[in-house]
This record gives structure tokens, sequence and C-alpha cells, in this order.
């Protein structure tokens, strides 16, 4: 079977294979296209070309007998059929003809616009809001398929959906703008690329191929601070700050009721506060309480949402088990996971806020939610561990030169001695009073004491060894006379008192006098050491193969670190989430303690990046998007600071620093900021329009010195003379490359229909141009209307004579700009409608 393919090298193929010879589709090409044709070569044939115009019947013949036609130029309009009969040289027998069909227009294809029906559109929002779509029609003329792009505020253009291969000659479609500018915004459609599907372009028409629409803002509504959690069935408040127009709807779940519903206006004249109650229903689970809200032109804004996770009740907690010593207390005392006032009843029937325990046992809290009535329950055990037994026996009086051995029984426990000593048992031989404390495994302390006295003594004192203790401590100095009677006493500060409490170093020294005058003095000195210093530093977070090092942060001979994962270096490497402590001894036993906790999320840390500083003009605006450098599982959250948008992207004008979050499915959160400087755009004024006198010229004058100046009347200088009827423009290009443009109308009006309105005006007294009067000849009738940029009618006049001062209800307007909408009918009977803007100056 022999296949061919007919294609043209110029433009892009289309073909149909059907069975034995392909048959190609239909061609659509502008006079004076030059095309070159081939099918699949096949060794053994000739082939026969022929061009026929179907209008005419005239027929060529072209001389090429190869695969390939060669070049051929179609200088006329009208149906051609392209021809190409293949034969064999070996039977010199032909072949069915190969066709191709090829429609020549005679000019370059065109598009353009229809004109709005509506002049003004609301924002595109997630209200959904059917005021929020413009209605778009294109109209075609030219060769088929055709398509097209538009691009909305020189923004990359986009392709509507249906638009990539027409076959009608008007084609509509919906188009929904953005606008976050907070200000009405005029937004400027262009249509752009568009050409046939084959490559010929259509003629560019900027007048007919540009619209422009009003786009209203969106409200900015936003939500105050609320509790994101609370009980099932209670009342809570909320706030929200909306536009001062209050024309919102509340949305809140099945199950809950709207409460205590007001405004109040707010000191900047453009907002409202909203608040409200909820009484929230009896269901757990997690529930949104949404707000829209619009604006006076009836434009719907973003629906905002309020995220509340309801639970069924608060939760009390004692904690864990407990343990303690014989002759110690706990005090056990509830937490709660919501504020409130809560009454509480225990398991003894007390009701106070804390329980004072002694004894072994469980006990339980019940506490109750005074607002709602509901009650939660906790429990906790308390465990009762023993203490040593200690007993050192009765008092005992010495013999001349006899030592006794105290025993403090309870062997392979931990003993210390007021003498310092830290064995079983000691020998004494000398008066004094005598005491040991005995530990055992569960840190439970025991203790006793007994009075040594000897007959050969007066009497005798004893203040110990000298004492090392630890900043924050006391130790209490007695001397310890060995023989019970009445003493005075007299330290080296000038104390009197039996005992002396010491907290600093120092040597310190007692005398000790009896009844009979007999005297005797001891001394001791007491070093207070530091602390040792420990700092683990503040919190971490770990991500997938991250680990950190722990350092207790204090080096030396004699320390002792004891950390709560089991390890006794001065460093950790740790890697699972956990809160880690570490107690750090030195050889005197003094200690200080740290904690730090160690939080694990999924996930790696990630890069974010805005790029460098950018600059634009002013009434441009430019589209930010960071770069990240990590794909994620699924698509991160995105906070852009000060807009709180929520977009990947956002489109801004306006100088500043704008800021992004990005926060991956892990919960990893990275940001970066660029600065945005908008360099301002020319002040083009020429002026208002001009009615002049048939020979008059007029200088148009667009200022700016040092600029570069282009006309429409393609002049480049500053200043041009005109001396016909027209409009006239100019676009003027400052230093930074920043555009301004203004546009005036110069009418000669004798003898025609003719009617306008200043561009601008200002009230201020002065005599000129204080009043704005509709201008123009053989007016019958006319109704002008003014609006405010909230859509609201300040003034309206049906006369000629009687312009708009500046003020509504007898107040000065601020200086704006304001919308007219314009109707005015003639003598003859015609009428014309304008719609535009005034700005009011002062």
């Amino acid at each position: 079977m022999l296949k061919t393919l007919l294609h043209k090298t110029l433009l892009t193929a289309i073909a149909i294979l059907l069975g034995g010879w392909a048959v190609v589709a239909q061609q659509y090409v502008v006079k004076g296209t030059t095309l070159n044709f081939k099918v699949d070569e096949v060794t053994g044939y000739e082939y026969h070309w022929s061009v026929t115009h179907t209008s005419s019947g005239s027929v060529a013949y072209l001389a090429s007998k190869t695969f390939e036609s060669g070049d051929y130029v179609f200088a006329n309009e009208g149906d051609y059929q392209v021809k190409v009969y293949p034969e064999d040289l070996g039977t010199h027998c032909f072949g069915d003809p190969l066709t191709m069909m090829v429609v020549v227009d005679g000019a370059a294809p065109t598009a353009e616009f229809d004109d709005l029906e509506v002049p003004y559109v609301c924002s595109a929002n997630n209200g959904g809001d059917a005021n929020g779509k413009v209605n778009i029609t294109v109209n075609y003329s030219g060769p088929k398929p055709w398509t097209f792009k538009i691009s909305v505020d020189r923004a990359p253009a986009v392709m509507p959906v249906g638009a990539d291969e027409l076959y009608v000659n008007t084609f509509e479609f919906e188009l929904e703008i953005p606008n976050t500018t907070g200000k009405t915004h005029r937004a400027e459609i262009l249509l752009v690329e568009a050409k046939t599907v084959s490559g010929i372009p259509v003629t560019e028409d900027l007048a007919n191929q540009t619209l422009e629409v009003d786009v209203m803002a969106l409200p900015n509504t936003i939500f105050g601070d609320y509790a994101p959690v609370i009980q099932a069935g209670t009342i809570q408040s909320y706030t929200a700050t909306i536009e001062k127009n209050e024309n919102y709807e509340l949305f809140v779940p099945d199950g809950a009721t709207v409460l205590n519903e007001k405004t109040k206006k707010l000191s900047d004249k453009f907002h409202s506060e909203l608040s409200f109650d909820v009484q929230w229903g009896n269901t757990p689970g997690d529930y949104q309480i949404k707000l829209l809200e619009r604006t006076a032109f009836d434009c719907a804004g973003d629906t905002i949402y309020a995220a509340i996770s309801v639970v069924e009740s608060f939760v009390v907690s004692l904690g864990g088990d407990i343990q303690i010593c014989e002759g110690e207390s706990a005090t056990l005392t509830p937490t709660i996971d919501f504020d409130g006032t809560y009454t509480y009843l225990w398991s003894d029937g007390s009701t106070g806020s804390s329980l004072s325990v002694t004894e072994a046992g469980t006990y339980s809290v019940t506490a109750t939610d005074s607002g709602t009535g509901k009650s939660s329950s906790a429990a906790v055990s308390v465990n009762v561990l023993t203490a040593p037994l200690v007993d050192l026996g009765a008092d005992y009086e010495l013999a001349d030169g006899e030592t006794k051995v105290l025993d403090a029984g309870n062997p392979g426990l931990t003993y210390f001695w007021s003498t310092g000593e830290t064995s079983q048992t000691i020998s004494v031989n000398s008066s004094n009073t005598y005491s040991v404390d005995v530990t055992n495994v569960n840190g439970c302390v025991g203790t006793d004491e007994i009075i040594i006295s000897s007959k050969s003594d007066v009497f005798a004192i004893n203040l110990g060894g000298d004492k090392n203790i630890c900043d924050g401590e006391e130790v209490i100095l007695n001397p310890n006379p060995s023989i019970s009677q009445n003493y005075t006493y007299l330290w080296s500060n000038g104390a009197g008192t039996s005992t002396l409490t010491v907290s600093e170093s120092g040597i310190y020294s007692v005398t000790v006098r009896d009844g009979a005058g007999n005297e005797k003095t001891d001394e001791i000195e007491v070093i207070v050491h530091a602390l040792p210093i420990v700092d683990l530093g503040g919190d971490i977070t770990l991500y997938d193969g991250e680990t950190t090092t722990l350092d207790a942060g204090v080096s030396g001979s004699g320390l002792v670190y004891e950390w709560s994962s089991g390890e006794s270096t001065q460093t950790i490497s740790v890697s699972d989430e956990n809160v880690y402590s570490v107690k750090v001894t030195d050889e005197y036993s003094c200690y200080n303690t740290d904690d730090i906790s160690v939080v694990r999320k999924d996930g790696h840390k990630f890069s974010v990046d805005l790029g460098g500083d950018i600059q634009i003009c002013e009434g441009d605006r430019v589209y930010l998007e960071p770069i990240i450098d990590r794909t994620f599982i699924s698509d991160p959250i995105y906070k852009w600071i000060p807009s709180e948008s929520t977009e990947k992207g956002i489109l801004v004008n306006q100088s500043g620093k704008y800021c992004v979050d990005v926060t991956d499915p892990f919960g990893n959160t990275e940001g970066d900021c660029i600065e945005l400087t908008v360099n301002p755009s020319p002040i083009v004024d020429l002026g208002e329009d001009l009615i002049v006198q048939t020979g008059e010229n007029v200088t148009l004058d667009a200022e700016n010195n040092g600029s570069f100046y282009r006309w429409s009347t393609d002049d480049i200088s500053q200043t041009i003379n005109v001396s016909q009827a027209g409009e006239y423009w100019v676009e003027v290009t400052n230093q930074q490359s920043c555009m301004g443009r203004d546009t005036i109308n110069v009418v000669y009006p004798e003898g025609d229909q003719f009617v306008g309105l200043a561009s601008g005006f200002s009230p201020n007294g002065d005599g000129k141009n204080d009043v704005l009067f509709v201008r123009g000849n053989n007016i019958g009738s006319m109704n002008l209307i003014i609006y405010n940029r909230l859509g609201h009618k300040i003034f309206q006049s049906n006369r000629q004579d009687v312009g708009w001062d500046g003020t509504y209800r007898g107040v000065k307007q601020d200086m704006d700009v304001y919308v007219f909408f314009l109707q005015v009918t003639f003598l003859d009977g015609s009428s014309v409608q304008k719609r535009g803007n005034v700005t009011l100056l002062y």
C-alpha cells in the first residue's frame, strides 16, 4: 500500500491519512502567500503537479516532476485545488490524484472587541459572585481556524478556554479580574497574539483591540482574635472588621446559633466592627464560621473563615503517680486545659483547690465548670516509702579515758554524721551531741542523736570540722556543750545565741561560759562554693536525619554529670523528641540543673527566594512568586505580609517590603522578603478639552522638561501646534523609563452637534473653573449624575446652567476622582451618552 503526505513547508502541515493515497485538510492563507508542497517520495514514480483556481477555472501546471512541487505564489483571492498525480515509470500508468484545498483571502485577518455593555465589574473573589465576571466578545474575519490570547494590565498573555482553534467569526467568553488595591482599579484588557492557527497574524488595531473596565475593590474583611478550641454547648464571642456599608452575611454550622449581633463604626470612618456571639451545639468536631461581605456596588468579597474545634469538655489532670517518704507530705493540685471558674470535690470530701496528703492511697478530684455545669475527674496514686529506723541508744556518760562506738545500724545504706564521717560506726571519746542521717535506696532519711558526756570534763564544746556549703545554702553552727547546764555564748560576730546560722564564707569562733566562770572556745571555717553554671541553650527543632549535641556547658575535674537519658558525660548526642535535663555536681556536692526541649519534625528545612529588590513605574505592578529549592508531597501553605494573601504569588504595585512565609506539609516554615520601589510616572496634563474657532491654532505642552515625548502626530518635541479638530495624545517617558500619558480633544463646534465635560475643576473661590458645567451646542435636554468612589450619588442636574460646585448637602467633598454619567439629547433629536472620570481639586 502506497501512502503519501501532502503538506506545505511554510505553514504547519495538516493531513488526514485514509487508505491508499492521503487526503489532506484544506488550508487558509492570504493573497500573495508562497507555498511549497510535497509528498512522500516513492522510488520509480514521477509526479505531475497542477494548481486550479476553481472560481475562474484557470489551471497552472507546475514544472516539477519530483515529489516536491516547488514554490507557488497564490496571487488572487478564491478557492484553489492543488493536485498531484503519481506516474509509475515502469507502466506509465497514473494513480488517483492527491488533492488539497487552499482558500485565499484578499486581506490579512482582523479581530476586535465588542464594546462592553457594563463598564465596571466586581473583583474576582471566592464568594461565588456572579457580578465578578465580565462578558467579552471578539469579532473576527479572515482565514480559519484562528486563535488569540488576552493580557490584563500587561500581565503574561493567557488563552481563554476554547480559543485554541476557532472556526467561528464571533467568540464570547467570561473573564474574572482580581483587584487587591483597596480602591477601584481601571483594568486594561488587550487582545494579543491573534492569528490563524497556521500562523498568519491579525492586523494590529490597538483602539479596537483594547478594552477598559473599572474593577471594584474587594472589601478587606478580617476576623479578630478568637479562641480556636472551645467546649461544646458554650457561648463564645467573635469580632470582625468590615466596610462601613455593613452589607454582610454570616454562616455558622448546623447546631450553632448567632446571638447579640451588632456593628459599630470605627474612628477611621471607613470601617465598622462587627461583633457577635455564637451558641455552640453539643456535638464535638471541627467547624468553620464563614463571613461574606458585599460592597455598596453589591460586589462580594473573599469569604473568610474562622476555624473552630469543639471538644466535649475540659480535661482535669493530677499528673503522674507520686512517691513520698514517711513523715513527708505531698500537695495535689489539679491542672485544667481551659480558663474558667471551677469548684472541686476531693475523694476525702474536701473542696479546696489543692489537697495535702501524708498517707498512701488513691486520691481523686472532680472539677466542675461554674459556667456550664460540666464536670471532669482525675485520680493519682500516692505511695509512702519506708524510712530507715535509726537508734543510737540512750545518752551516755564516758568514764575517764573511755572511747565509745556509736552504731547507726542499717548496714549497706548511706550515712552522714554530725562529725562529717560517712561510715556506719564512729568512735567518740569527748563530750558532745552526736547525730547521724541514714539514707536508703529510695532516698528516704532516718535520723537520731545522742548526747555523750564525761565526768572528767568541766564541759567540752565542738564546732566540728570545717564546713563546705553551696551558694544559697545555710549551715547552723552549734558548739554542742558536753554537759547539760546553763551557759552564756559569745560569737565572733557579737551574737549571743546558742547556735549561729551562717551563709557566707568566713572563720567563725564562739566562747562558751558556764555558771562557775569556766570558758571554752572553738572556731570553724565555713567556705561557700558557687554553683556550677549549667546552660543547655534554647529549645531545638530537629528534622529528618538530623542530630544535635547537648552540652552541659561546664567542665573541670571532680564534676559529675547526670542526664535524664542516663548518660554521665559533659555532652550527649540526641535525635529523638524529648525533654532532656542534666544535673551537674561538683566536688563539694554543689549542683545545678537545666533542661531543654527537643522537638522532631518530618521533612527537612528548605529555602525560599523572592530574588533581588525590584523597581517599577507608578501604575505598573509586578507578580511576586517565591522559588523553593525542594518539591513537597502536597502544596505548601503561603502567607504574604502585609497582604495576608495565601496565594502562591501576588501582584503588587505599591512601594514597600513584601515578605512571604512558606509552610511545608510537615509544618516547617521558611521565608524571604523583597523591597519594591515604585518610581513616579510623569504627571502629564494637557488641560481641559478645547473648543476653538475655525482657523485658530493652539499649542499643546506636555511639560516635564528633560523627558522623551511621543505625540499621536509622531512629533517628539515637548510642544506641538495644532490647527485641526481631533483627539491628540502624548506619551512622556522620564529618566526612570516611567511613562505618563494624557489625551485632549480639540473641537471646532460651529454647525456641529457638540457636548463635553471638563476632566477636572477646582472650587476654591478664585473665580476660575469653580463649577463643573456641561459644555456644548444645540442641546435640547440633558441629565448629569456624579457618583463618589463608593457608588453613592452626590449630584444630579438636568439644566446646562446648573453645575456641580463640589459639595454634597452643603458639605465640601474630598479631593478625589469621581465618576460621571451624562445623557444629552440634541435639538435635532439625536442623542449621546458619555461616562468617565472627573477630578475634584482645591
